[in-house]
């Protein structure tokens, strides 16, 4: 009766610390998702008109609409542009758009927190929506690699799969990705009879592809319903159907690469699809070894699950505190923010309870940034630039300094 009554104490103990376990991971999890929500969740189409209503169309334009006294902030964008990288080049040009707009007599626009979320969200998928590539390239790829064993285009190729001309809305980044991964295993099965091996798709060759498929394709182009993408359910979608195999945060499986914070996602989402279609054979035959069943996308999730897994890349960036408080010294903040961001009389407390977001050091620079500026000069202290690495350093320190303060 004694070890009966032991084991049911042990019973019950493991029961409680799992409960209790399994509360804490769910609480981290809401708690990510909750800051990383404000990203994709911001609606493009309402950033458009807060480009429109705010004056930035004024200086600027956006894949050609817009004004010509600036930089285009579309396309012209480096290749490898992010979020991290739009907030940098806003820091860096602020003082030279507020003397132009001092020059100007045009008043100084104020953004909101959710404003500043919708533009963002308007000029990130500005730049994704339409990923250049190179359909010249793109119709060797198709040839090089196979394809047209397989699809043919106006009736002329295989006849295996699809003919790729008649396909509707598989010319878009997003719809792409979900279509390749969700056909892969039919793919790689027609291969096989046909004495193909799986081809690989590099670099910037899988936007190439794109490229070339968008020439052939006359189906409706779909990606506008796809937006806004909600990162909140992409983190459930990702919890039900890819946890078992990746980690976020250290949380999940361990059978496929991390895909948190400190993971290298690739710079596009076209150049994603392509590091999916590439390993996916090994991911199906991994998802059968562990007696799973391989998962497929439908509608917006592949949207969903994007935006939750880049949304936590810009919003939870890796452990930076140290870099970020050696550059919060080097750039100048603390003569007006203090040495570890408890304020001072020039400057307010930057600690805060909450997380610090990239969004919100955008906030903070349209809001209070004419006076940051005119204090700068007051000091003498030259406006300090940042690179697109320093930004995800700062955001780093300031959520160290709150991790500290609880």
């Amino acid at each position: 009766m004694a070890s009966r009554r032991q084991l049911y104490i042990w019973i019950a103990a493991a029961v409680g610390a799992s409960g209790l376990l399994v509360g804490v991971l769910l609480r981290q999890y809401s708690q990510m998702q909750a800051r990383s929500g404000v990203f994709l969740a911001g609606e493009p189409k309402k950033g458009a008109r807060v480009f429109e209503r705010r004056g930035c169309i004024h200086c600027h334009a956006v894949n050609g609409w817009g004004g010509k006294l600036a930089l285009d902030l579309g396309l012209e964008q480096p290749p490898r542009s992010s979020l991290n990288q739009l907030v940098s080049a806003m820091w860096n040009c602020a003082p030279r758009m507020w003397e132009r707009m001092r020059a100007e007599k045009m008043p100084y626009p104020v953004m909101s927190r959710q404003e500043t979320a919708h533009l963002f969200a308007f000029l990130y998928t500005a730049r994704y929506v339409v990923e250049p590539g190179d359909a010249v390239r793109g119709q060797l790829l198709f040839l090089s690699k196979g394809c047209i064993r397989c699809h043919a285009q106006g009736g002329q190729g295989g006849k295996g799969g699809p003919d790729l001309s008649t396909l509707p809305g598989v010319d878009t980044p997003l719809v792409w990705a979900q279509a390749m991964w969700n056909h892969a295993p039919a793919m790689e099965t027609g291969m096989g009879r046909v004495g193909l091996k799986w081809p690989r798709f590099d670099g910037t060759e899988m936007n190439d592809l794109l490229a070339h498929i968008r020439e052939v394709s006359r189906g409706p182009r779909r990606e506008s319903a796809l937006l806004p993408a909600d990162p909140s359910r992409g983190g459930r979608l990702f919890q039900s159907k890819c946890l078992l195999c990746h980690a976020v945060k250290g949380q999940g499986g361990r059978v496929g690469p991390e895909l948190g914070p400190r993971s290298a996602l690739p710079p596009t989402l076209v150049q994603f699809a392509g590091l999916m279609w590439n390993h996916s054979p090994d991911m199906w035959r991994a998802t059968e070894a562990l007696g799973s069943v391989r998962p497929t996308f439908q509608g917006q999730e592949m949207a969903d699950v994007i935006a939750y897994l880049y949304g936590v890349r810009y919003f939870e960036p890796a452990d930076s505190g140290k870099s970020g408080m050696r550059l919060f010294s080097e750039r100048g903040c603390h003569h007006c923010h203090g040495a570890l961001a408890e304020g001072t009389r020039r400057g307010p407390r930057l600690r805060r309870r909450e997380a610090v977001t990239i969004i919100d050091l955008a906030t903070g620079l349209w809001t209070h940034g004419p006076k940051m500026y005119q204090a700068t000069r007051d000091l003498g202290v030259v406006w300090p630039s940042l690179t697109e690495s320093d930004v995800g350093d700062l955001v780093g320190f300031l959520n160290s300094l709150r991790e500290e303060g609880r």
